[in-house]
């Protein structure tokens, strides 16, 4: 291998290395290493390479590099971790640890199993010692994952745990400083679907507590399962399924109320995890009908976000918006109570929105609108989307009489219509922007409770999240 070559593949090894995970300021500005070392380590994973291996990065989750570094024995120094397959070898799926040693690198440790592919892999605290544990989430058949976690001290691999799983999380749930597993089955005969709780006890990671899903789950939805903080400042998973039953959504007291013949569809369901009375339970479980029946949407664009970023994840709780000029029994329009749940399992409505993520915008809808407003959409040609709020009462015989439109507008005349007469823009900062939002207050006799100001205090951009980790 020439030395113009080297240096070449040097140089991206280092730009793969450095971009592996999330760092410290102090470590993000921290001058490079040499190019030598990192082609000393590269030597090394030839050594791997020209033995018959192939890369085999992880396919799912925030980790995907196929060499990422981490400090796993807390001597601040990173150690190297790549991901390899040897078809040959009946334990064909690698992990190879390697340690700095003076001035090369050394294969320090290597973790080995059966399967297809590396599903997941995450680096966390799960003993309160020093230094990370590796959470391995494999692949061992096209339905079959498998769970293990692993410490390395001295340079000796130990299998903590290992599991099938549908989903996991990794967190603080029973709030002692040290984190457990979370594991999600679903579909299980035997036991049904539950989350079971993983503890480090006696220097493994001992099956400590499980807890039912509601019944009538068939898999898990795209969001599956996710950690976040209940209303009373306690760390949950929150797990989000598909809902096999029939239903539909009526207006009532009741945040949530279903009859089983006016509506048939697929819905979602979320159970919610904490630590209670000295084990882990599903808190939103109604024990009569083994289901969370609280949390069950049949609309199901939405899942739970910390809709007002004050640190406690939100469910959604969706209810139809009449539309008078539709004859289709389908709902176009939605609108959704955002509840927050403490560890009791109780809620507590935040707001209420309209949530458009077609347009990538939600409103908050003022009390007094609620049984009052319909909700219609105007799509025009030159990139103007426009959705109109108009007041309506159901009992009357009057049509729907229209007080708000909020505009979406792209296009090269964008400002130019954001500035129509009687429009006004709900963003300051949009000059740069691609897409202008607008709104106009429109004549009605009836009085919203809204002027400019209000519309833009209620209107607000739908953003990415990150989930929440301890």
């Amino acid at each position: 291998m020439g030395r113009q070559f080297r240096l070449i593949l040097a140089a991206g090894l280092l730009l793969l290395l450095t971009g592996c995970f999330s760092q410290s300021v102090d470590e993000l500005y921290a001058p490079p290493k040499a190019p030598d070392d990192y082609l000393k380590l590269d030597e090394k994973i030839n050594e791997m390479l020209n033995a018959g291996g192939e890369y085999a990065a992880p396919l799912t989750g925030e980790l995907t590099q196929k060499v990422q570094l981490q400090d796993l024995d807390g001597d601040g120094v990173q150690e190297a971790i790549a991901f390899f397959r040897v078809s040959s070898d009946e334990r064909q799926l690698k992990i190879c640890i390697y340690r700095q040693s003076e001035e090369s690198y050394e294969l320090a440790a290597m973790i080995e199993s059966a399967g297809t592919a590396i599903n997941v892999v995450g680096y966390q605290d799960l003993d309160g010692v020093p230094g990370k544990e590796i959470v391995v989430g494999w692949q061992q058949s096209d339905k079959l994952y498998s769970l293990a976690a692993y410490s390395i001290h001295n340079d000796q691999v130990l299998e903590l745990m290992r599991t099938e799983y549908t989903d996991f999380q990794v967190c603080d749930l029973d709030m002692d400083g040290v984190n457990e597993i979370v594991v999600i089955h679903t579909g299980t005969a035997e036991s049904g679907s539950r989350a079971d709780l993983y503890d480090y006890r006696d220097g493994l990671m001992e099956l400590a507590s499980s807890a039912p899903l509601s019944w009538n789950i068939t898999g898990l939805s795209e969001n599956g399962a996710r950690t976040g903080l209940l209303r009373d400042g306690v760390t949950a998973v929150f797990v989000d399924s598909l809902y096999s039953a029939s239903g539909s959504y009526l207006k009532g007291d009741s945040l949530s109320a279903f009859s089983s013949t006016a509506y048939s569809d697929d819905g979602h369901i979320t159970d919610i995890f904490a630590w209670k009375n000295g084990k882990m339970q599903n808190i939103t479980l109604n024990a009569e009908t083994g289901e969370s029946d609280g949390t069950i949407r049949w609309y199901t664009a939405v899942s739970a976000k910390d809709i007002n970023s004050d640190g406690i994840l939100e469910l959604p709780d969706p209810y139809a918006l009449t539309d008078p000029n539709s004859l289709s029994i389908a709902v176009n329009f939605w609108a959704i109570r955002w509840l927050q749940y403490d560890s009791n399992g109780s809620s507590e409505l935040v707001f209420t929105t309209y949530y458009n993520d077609r347009d990538r915008w939600y409103f908050i809808l003022p009390e007094s609108w609620e049984g009052r407003i319909t909700v219609s959409r105007n799509d025009v040609a030159g990139g103007e989307r426009a959705v109109i709020f108009s007041y309506w009462e159901p009992e009357g015989e009057s049509d729907p009489v229209p007080f708000l439109v909020i505009y979406t507008l792209s296009g090269d005349n964008r400002f130019m219509r954001a500035n129509m007469a009687g429009r006004f823009r709900l963003l300051p900062d949009d000059a740069d922007s691609d897409t202008i939002y607008a709104a106009r207050l429109l004549q009605c006799d009836w009085d919203c409770g809204l002027d400019e100001e209000g519309v833009r205090a209620n209107f607000a951009l739908i953003t990415n999240e990150w989930s929440y980790e301890t």
